[in-house]
């Protein structure tokens, strides 16, 4: 067997969204932590602060982290669960709730389609300011994979209809 078959050479840019509303501080730091075990060339957004959406309950930190990996989506899709759980996530958390650490697969390189049950990119990128401003602030050149626009151009549209400013953390 060559030896180049034991290596993995398909290095993928990833975006995670991170967001956290129950100590937000220590669990985020946590988070970021193990992504950085699991991941390479890792950079962080700034963290903004958020109100919960569908529910009440204290305000959110959330961020965007780009990383890239030779994992494949499932496997980057499961090591993220394990991490949630590893940070005091319940396995059968209710969709709208409070979280110690929620971490979504936002993109995966260019790929546009479904995995196992998740879709990539992530629909709702454009949606929540929470999860397009920081992903603007560390991503603002690259291209949606779907719309064809920068996230920075997906920003200045969503800002102009945002009713309240995203404080930074």
């Amino acid at each position: 067997m060559p030896l180049l078959s034991v290596w993995k050479l398909n290095v993928v840019k990833i975006y995670l969204g991170i967001g956290s509303n129950i100590e937000p501080e220590t669990n985020i730091v946590a988070g970021v932590k193990s992504l950085k075990t699991l991941f390479s060339a890792v950079e962080i957004s700034p963290t903004y602060l958020a109100p919960p959406f569908g529910f009440e309950g204290d305000y959110f930190h959330n961020l965007v982290i780009c990383a890239e990996t030779d994992l494949s989506i499932k496997e980057v899709v499961d090591a993220l669960r394990q991490i949630e759980f590893d940070h005091g996530r319940p396995d059968q958390a209710v969709k709208f709730s409070s979280r110690s650490l929620d971490i979504d697969l936002l993109l995966f390189g260019d790929f546009v389609g479904t995995v196992e049950g998740y879709k990539i990119p992530r629909s709702d990128i454009d949606k929540f300011d929470f999860v397009l401003r920081p992903l603007q602030d560390i991503a603002g050149g690259v291209t949606h994979p779907v719309s064809g626009k920068t996230f920075s151009e997906l920003w200045c549209a969503m800002k102009q209809k945002c009713a309240n400013e995203l404080q930074l953390v």
